[in-house]
């Protein structure tokens, strides 16, 4: 039996195409392994987010050349998607970018006869369908992600995102309507709702009125024993009246939401090229608070964006610590190639490096604040995870608190009512 490996970069989308593709090659008859070293196939799905996020890709394509130089190294995902050549150059014997993903399997039969390395990248996938990869992405544990849409159409100044997967393109009602059933039939509790966009969901349908609202609605509605739905990430405009109607009315929508900020300050906002100011991001968090009081709401900030002065920084931080957020993703600016961002005069990385310190201290403050208001209070988890060598079981409730217990036994789909403590409280 031939054996495959697989491992997936960056975002959540990553995760599920790989999923899917585990999915397909069982499907085929290989045999999944955990040792990258012994696989016959082994499939890397790369990100290039940030400058970092490059790198890490180039080292893991590099690596697991050196440590299996006899499988067939397969590179898909946005760093490949601009640096096939390299990616090639590197040891990738299979490249393909952001679009392809369905013609791995005709690739590795294709390269095993012929021994020739295969680049099949676009130049441009700014006007692509989305892409069906062919089976379910079952994963492992009690939770299951379902991609609904790819690529964006945003352009925010600093992402370069948008031209590496595409324009925003919707896959079909029926065609997630029945991925999820297929999921809560084979016992998953909960489902992750992902995509690159998934707030552009629909747009690009008929006449744009079917949105992921209705989307949700009819999922719940065809999927009655889903335990949770959960939604990666929103944007702050794109939660409307429908959606906040849902949250209220639908406990099985997770009492947790992630709404990317970026900056507290509207004239960095205005550079960024977002489509919100504070004011209206601010007035929105009121909003789902008015039918969630307790939901934690996430955000991602970026740290030291190019001409950000200390009087815009103060603005982020002041920003921040009013809209209560439960956690914040600081990161870093990282200039990327094709920007207008990258035409700014970048700050001083002493400067950037600071400001993330000061931030992700203050999102340990509010993370420790957020999750203290629940001590004493009971709440269902869903377990997710075990580690055999601790005796540990975890999982998380609905809003996002994770919680490990001492157990000899894994717990993976099982819901238990626990009374929320700091000794049962994980990080």
């Amino acid at each position: 039996m031939k054996t495959f490996y697989l491992h997936s970069l960056g975002c959540k989308v990553n995760s599920y195409e790989n999923s899917a593709l585990g999915t397909e090659l069982r499907t085929a008859g290989y045999i999944e392994t955990n040792k990258e070293e012994d696989a016959d196939i082994v499939i890397l799905n790369t990100c290039s987010v940030t400058g970092k996020a490059d790198q890490k890709s180039r080292q893991h394509i590099s690596t697991y050349k050196k440590r299996n130089p006899n499988g067939i190294l397969v590179v898909m995902g946005c760093y490949s998607q601009s640096h096939a050549e390299k990616a090639k150059e590197l040891g990738a014997d299979i490249v393909l970018g952001s679009a392809g993903r369905s013609l791995v399997g005709k690739y590795v039969a294709q390269f095993e006869q012929t021994h020739e390395p295969i680049v099949d990248v676009k130049k441009t996938v700014r006007h692509e369908a989305y892409e069906e990869l062919g089976a379910t992405a079952f994963c492992e544990n009690a939770r299951a992600y379902l991609k609904i849409q790819d690529g964006c159409d945003n352009f925010c100044s600093y992402c370069f995102i948008p031209q590496l997967r595409g324009n925003s393109r919707s896959r079909s009602p029926r065609e997630v309507l029945n991925e999820a059933e297929a999921l809560v039939d084979k016992g998953y509790k909960e489902i992750i709702i992902t995509g690159i966009h998934i707030g552009g969901y629909g747009k690009d349908l008929g006449d744009g009125s079917y949105r992921l609202a209705d989307l949700l609605e009819d999922m719940l509605r065809k999927c009655p024993d889903l335990y949770r739905v959960r939604i990666s990430s929103l944007e702050e405009s794109e939660i409307d009246e429908k959606l906040l109607s849902l949250l209220k009315d639908h406990p099985n929508i997770a009492n947790h939401l992630h709404i990317p900020l970026q900056s507290g300050s509207s004239s960095v906002l205005k550079r960024m090229k977002r489509k919100y100011d504070t004011e209206a991001f601010l007035k929105k968090l009121d909003a789902i608070r008015a039918v969630r009081p307790d939901i934690a709401i996430t955000t991602d900030v970026i740290a030291g964006f190019p001409l950000e002065t200390e009087e815009e920084w103060r603005e982020t931080m002041e920003f921040c610590a009013k809209a209560n957020f439960a956690e914040i993703h600081v990161f870093p600016y990282s200039p990327r190639p094709n920007t207008y961002a990258a035409t700014l005069k970048d700050l001083d990385p002493s400067i950037k490096k600071e400001r993330v310190h000061e931030l992700l201290e203050l999102s340990k403050k509010m993370r420790r604040e957020y999750e203290e208001k629940f001590y004493g209070k009971d709440f269902e988890v869903l377990f997710e995870d075990f580690d055999k060598e601790a005796k540990m079981a975890s999982g998380h409730t609905s809003n996002y608190l994770k919680v490990s217990i001492p157990s000899e036994v894994a717990l993976h789909g099982t819901i238990k009512v626990l009374t929320y403590n700091k000794e049962i409280a994980s990080d």
